[in-house]
């Protein structure tokens, strides 16, 4: 697993703050932080400490290995939702799913 810089976890954060419709000041209200800060965090220019870490992911409901995967960077805001709903989905659901998109993909 790789860790990563401020800039990819600001970058996680903002866009899993915009996928939850919230603007930085709402959710530095939220977390208890100064806009300002929120905003610096997102920019990569400051990591956030361990308390407000925890409540920005426990606010945006981010699975933290997110930010322990080579390419969670990349990851859009769709993507991110279509894993958590894998993870949640039994065999038999995945097998549907994935026979479906097989067929979507073929067309």
């Amino acid at each position: 697993m790789e860790n990563h810089n401020a800039s990819t976890i600001g970058l996680i954060i903002k866009n899993h703050r915009k996928q939850a419709g919230f603007t930085q000041f709402e959710l530095s209200e939220l977390i208890e932080i100064d806009d300002k800060q929120l905003g610096k965090i997102e920019r990569g220019v400051h990591y956030p400490s361990v308390p407000t870490f925890l409540k920005i992911i426990k606010t945006l409901n981010i699975n933290i290995e997110e930010f322990y995967s080579d390419n969670s960077a990349s990851v859009s805001p769709q993507e991110s939702k279509l894993m958590r709903l894998i993870r949640a989905s039994s065999q038999k659901e995945l097998e549907l799913v994935y026979k479906i998109l097989e067929v979507i993909r073929n067309n």
